[in-house]
């Protein structure tokens, strides 16, 4: 369990993609855990929601990508979670974990790609 947590305010997301997918990501927060007195890394939890933009449904699986960078732009850890249309409707919850980060993510970039 985690012994403290603090947001990670810079969440960028990237419209044109969304766009290309039907979609919406919408509410994004984040934060970070840490895990004190413990061999554990930090995790990013990642909460949202998708929106369709267009009707109820979505016209392929697709996948969200989530992407933790420091300071210098470097990667410091990816996560991905999956969408099946047959499974879609209207609106749907986020929630990803980047896990075993090095330290406190200075932004996050959730996007959506093609399963």
């Amino acid at each position: 369990m985690a012994n403290k947590k603090e947001q990670i305010e810079n969440i960028e997301r990237l419209e044109i993609m969304e766009e290309k997918f039907g979609i919406t990501i919408e509410g994004l927060n984040a934060q970070i855990s840490f895990y004190e007195d413990s061999d554990y890394m930090p995790d990013v939890e990642i909460y949202g929601e998708i929106h369709a933009v267009n009707g109820t449904g979505i016209d392929d699986d697709i996948e969200i990508v989530a992407t933790a960078f420091d300071r210098d732009g470097k990667v410091i850890g990816t996560t991905t979670d999956y969408i099946e249309k047959e499974d879609f409707f209207a609106l749907q919850s986020l929630d990803i974990t980047i896990s075993d980060v090095s330290s406190k993510p200075a932004k996050i970039r959730v996007y959506p790609k093609k399963c």
